[in-house]
């Protein structure tokens, strides 16, 4: 949602753009869940969980767990 807010500029919408904004931020995250699926996993694992792979932001954003 963050990086959303940044593209548009806006940071407390009116209830029919914030609804907008709620279903890119959706599309957002299904693309990037696509894009770390399908990239090799690093050599170096990184020193912490990135969001979209933590159980509890899948959740919040409703997405599938992740399969590693």
């Amino acid at each position: 949602m963050q990086f959303v807010r940044k593209v548009t500029g806006m940071a407390r919408p009116n209830a029919t753009i914030a609804a907008l904004m709620e279903q890119a931020a959706a599309e957002i995250a299904v693309i990037t869940t696509n894009l770390l699926e399908s990239v090799p996993q690093r050599r170096v694992p990184p020193k912490s969980v990135p969001p979209l792979r933590r159980p509890e932001v899948r959740a919040r954003l409703g997405l599938e767990p992740f399969l590693s």
